[in-house]
Order: structure tokens, then C-alpha cells, then sequence
């Protein structure tokens, strides 16, 4: 049988996990600022291309034509920018998947020191070892 006071010193383990936790949801909330800012200034952009548009009948051949380049430009820059929200959205994925780790190992540390407090009261007659134990770990 193990040592439970050994489990007590997992509190640091705790800490670091807690910490990395941290980071991560810093990660996400950045990841999803940047959405929310992208979204801001494409949307009023799209509207106010939307609702300011020519009649292509109207036009003359050189501004339909410059009219139809700088949709296709539009398009193309649009197209980039949610390219680039959909890395942002998969960043947050990623994050959020470790954040789940994070606090997996979090509840199996709090276990694995309850078992080791209990063990103390019960006057070391649990079924508890130290190689039942399973830490916290840094998944970064």
C-alpha cells in the first residue's frame, strides 16, 4: 500500500493544471475576439456593397466592367477572410479540446487526493495505492 500524504503534494500538480487552463482559455478568448472584430467590419462592408449596388443595365461597357472588377476583388478578399475565421474557429476547437484534457487530469488528481485523505482517516485501511493515482500533465 502506498503512501497517501503522498497525494497531498499533487496540489501543485493542481496549480500547474489549473495554470495551463488559463492559457488556454486566453487563447480562445483572443481566437474569438478576432472573429467577433472580422465579423464587425466584413459585415457593414458586405451591406453597404449590397445595398449600394448599380444597375448593371444602367452602365456603360467600362464601368460595368470596372463595377464587375471590383465585385470579383470583393469576393476574393471575402473569401480570405473566412478563410481566416475558419482557422480562427478551428484554433478554438483545438484550445478548447486541451481545456478538456486540462480538467480530466484536474478531477483525476482531486480524486486521487481524496482517496489519499480518506485512506488517512480510515487509518491507511482503504483499498487505495499510489499506483491507482493519475496526476495532472501538461498537454500543451
Amino acid at each position: 500500500m502506498g503512501n497517501p500524504i503522498y497525494e497531498l503534494s499533487k496540489l501543485n500538480d493542481i496549480s500547474a493544471a489549473c495554470k495551463h487552463a488559463g492559457i488556454l482559455l486566453e487563447r480562445v478568448n483572443k481566437a474569438n475576439s478576432s472573429i467577433l472584430a472580422i465579423s464587425d467590419l466584413v459585415e457593414p462592408t458586405l451591406k453597404h456593397l449590397i445595398s449600394n449596388a448599380p444597375d448593371y443595365f444602367e452602365l456603360d461597357a467600362d464601368r460595368l466592367r470596372k463595377t464587375l472588377e471590383n465585385r470579383e476583388t470583393t469576393i476574393y478578399s471575402t473569401m480570405c477572410v473566412l478563410v481566416e475565421m475558419g482557422t480562427l474557429a478551428m484554433n478554438i476547437d483545438e484550445e478548447t479540446s486541451g481545456l478538456s484534457w486540462v480538467i480530466d487530469d484536474i478531477n483525476s488528481t482531486v480524486n486521487g487526493i481524496n482517496d489519499g485523505i480518506n485512506s488517512i482517516l480510515d487509518g491507511g485501511n482503504s483499498d487505495y495505492s499510489d499506483d491507482n493515482s493519475q496526476g495532472a500533465a501538461d498537454h500543451e
